[in-house]
């Protein structure tokens, strides 16, 4: 009797065990169970199965204890618990548990086919993303690199007023890891990671984003997709490449490498390798260009340049003893180029180690650069020299150095930008501008005018947006490359546009009157039908004047502005639906002060920033946020002759100052 006893009381136990335990399996879905003495009103589960949401997957009380069944497929899974939206709490009850890169743990579980909880051992995250089939990303651009500090650096190409970067690496917080503003539409993240597989968003403006230049793509769990790449070392340094797809099906590694390159304005040329008859690097036979490149990981090649507008599959390379080949016919000139090759399913683009010079590319890398010169009648094949002399155009140059602070290592994640353009106008009725970002054209335009028509034509790089100058709103976003007309008839402009667009059709029509104008458009300014209205006016002696525009998009989506300018002051407020920005201006002699600020109705994060402005001498500015952020900035003008130079400092976090502030250098020269 003692004995049966004893065992009923065991069972008892062990049932008792089960019945609190964590994370069990019954009926076909996973069921987590928490207990807290900590006053609760909400709890909910964040994990690698929802992207670390701390709201996504909400559970009930019941009977003292907070649980809830979930559906997943098999494979490797972390979690924590969220007490009230805010209090991360690791599970004591877990199966096992794996460091969680902020010093804690996550709980960690791998779920059967057949249905059993088991506990995972070593790296969880390798163990995990390995079940996981990642798509490759074959069109990208090489905007993840390591730099030279073993940072990695993630560009993003957006017009976003800011940026965030969330992914697992930081739990998925929309707030935690801020990207900064580089030039000219770049943003940069900068992280510190150790070797295995992230997946990540952007968030701009408060909106999840994409990155349309991932190494690869991967299921989000809410019929969208992650970016993802991987982290590995080689040779005692940090790289970047695309996850290897593994699981049942075994897939083969797809591997995309790339590495930032130190470089200089211009690389001395290099001696060419001869093996077997094939000239490696770019020379000139029976007067075509020559290209060819030895890769033994590609699958194939191609030869991508300024000659076919940088297209990724526009000149293909053929495999000829162990080289890959390819030529075509150009003219004298100076041409840059780097190659393609497919490797694993992806596209790896890649500098010609053998060519005879080479410019920076904008994007931490460079070009390949050559030069064909034809000497009595016969075409050859030089490197470039730096360029002394002037140019018949007016040209503005741009730069920024950016660092960021560190406890140790006092600067890091150092990034350089820089942009120049070149305008040529002979008279006022045409204009033609080039801009460059690095070596590569980021802008084109060209404007011609006569007695009642205006025409505009425009090129640029996506993300990078400018409106035509007779329509408001320049800083909105429309469609960056296309044609748009303006015709005077009867003292009313008759406005039209089109843009460019792979999958669609956008246009724009309308008509300015003197104090008034409407437009109306598709697929210009957003995706969606769209009407833009503006009025103007001035008072009597030049007392005062006022501006009105507003934008309505047939998405529900809407932007209103108005702008009050008299001799004393100047008041102006613009709103996008959710944000709302304003400032104002006093005009003190020469010189001036702004006062501004904004307001994000769906963050509530306010900024205000002063302003004083010498107009000649200097510039000096500060700003705060709700969110801790701080700046300072001053512009110097006095001694730049024909531009500015400016030194400012920003901090995200007053109370981490050490570790989230950067210090930048611009400046501008005009000549």
């Amino acid at each position: 009797m003692g004995r049966s006893k004893t065992f009923i009381v065991l069972c008892f136990l062990l049932i008792s065990i089960f019945a609190f335990s964590a994370v069990s399996y019954r009926e076909g879905k996973v069921v987590f169970t928490f207990k807290t003495d900590i006053k609760a009103d909400a709890v909910f589960v964040a994990s690698n199965f929802n992207n670390w949401s701390t709201s996504a997957t909400p559970m009930q009380f019941v009977d003292g204890i907070w649980q809830i069944a979930i559906t997943l497929e098999p494979g490797t899974y972390q979690y924590k618990f969220v007490i009230n939206g805010t209090t991360w709490k690791e599970d004591t009850e877990a199966p096992s548990y794996v460091d969680d890169g902020f010093g804690g743990r996550n709980g960690a579980f791998a779920l059967t086919n057949d249905g059993r909880i088991e506990p995972v051992g070593g790296q969880l995250q390798t163990a995990s993303q390995a079940l996981k089939n990642y798509e490759p990303n074959n069109v990208r651009k090489d905007t993840i690199y390591v730099d030279q500090d073993g940072y990695v650096v993630i560009r993003l190409y957006t017009n976003a007023k800011s940026v965030f970067i969330t992914g697992d690496f930081n739990k998925w917080n929309e707030k935690d890891t801020e990207a900064y503003f580089v030039d000219d539409g770049i943003w940069e993240a900068v992280l510190e990671l150790t070797p295995g597989i992230y997946e990540y968003k952007f968030i701009t403006d408060g909106n999840w984003v994409v990155d349309p230049n991932a190494f690869a793509y991967v299921d989000d769990g809410f019929g969208g997709r992650n970016g993802a790449f991987e982290v590995y070392e080689e040779n005692g340094g940090l790289k970047v490449r695309a996850p290897i797809s593994k699981g049942a099906d075994q897939l083969q590694p797809k591997v995309v490498e790339t590495q930032k390159i130190e470089t200089a304005a211009v690389e001395p040329k290099k001696e060419s390798a001869e093996v077997e008859g094939t000239r490696a690097g770019v020379s000139i036979v029976d007067g075509k260009v020559v290209f060819a490149v030895k890769n033994d990981k590609a699958q194939e090649a191609y030869v991508a340049g300024t000659f076919n507008s940088w297209n990724a599959t526009g000149l293909k390379m053929q495999l000829v003893d162990g080289y890959w080949t390819a030529s075509l016919q150009l003219s004298p000139g100076t041409y840059e180029y780097k190659y393609v090759f497919v490797i694993g399913g992806n596209q790896v683009w890649q500098e010609d180690p053998n060519a005879p010079s080479y410019k920076p590319d904008g994007y931490g890398g460079k070009n390949s650069v050559f030069k064909i010169v034809s000497k009595d009648n016969q075409l050859s094949i030089e490197g470039i020299q730096e360029q002394g002399g002037g140019l018949a155009a007016k040209g503005t140059y741009n730069f920024e150095y950016k660092f960021k602070t560190h406890p140790t290592k006092y600067l890091v994640g150092s990034s350089v930008s820089n942009k120049l353009t070149l305008t040529f106008s002979p008279d006022d009725d045409i204009s033609l501008k080039i801009a460059y970002d690095g070596a590569a054209i980021s802008e084109a335009q060209a404007k011609f005018v006569s007695d009642n028509l205006a025409i505009l034509m425009q090129y640029k790089l996506p993300m990078h947006y400018t409106l035509p100058w007779f329509l408001p709103f320049d800083d909105q976003e429309t469609k960056q490359t296309g044609i748009t007309l303006n015709y005077e008839f009867a003292g009313v402009d008759l406005i039209g546009g089109i843009g460019y667009a792979t999958d669609k059709f956008p246009w724009i029509a309308g008509v300015q009157l003197q104090s008034f104008g409407v437009y109306f458009g598709q697929n210009y300014f957003a995706n969606a039908y769209s009407v833009l209205g503006t009025i103007s006016l001035n008072a009597p002696f030049n007392l005062f004047s006022i501006g009105a525009t507003a934008l309505y998009n047939f998405n529900n989506t809407y932007i209103v502005s108005a702008l009050l300018t008299t001799k004393l002051f100047e008041i102006y407020h613009k709103f996008d639906g959710n944000i709302f920005y304003a400032y104002a201006k006093a005009f003190l002699g020469d010189n001036f002060i702004i006062l501004d600020g904004s307001y994000d109705f769906e963050y509530g994060d306010i900024n205000v920033g002063l302003t004083y402005d010498t107009t000649k001498d200097y510039a000096i500015s500060a700003s705060v946020t709700s969110s801790s952020d701080i700046g300072f900035g001053l512009n110097f003008k006095k001694y730049i002759k024909d531009g500015y130079l400016k030194f400012s400092v920003d901090s995200n976090d007053v109370t981490d100052m050490i570790n989230k502030t950067y210090i930048s250098v611009s400046g501008e020269i005009n000549f």
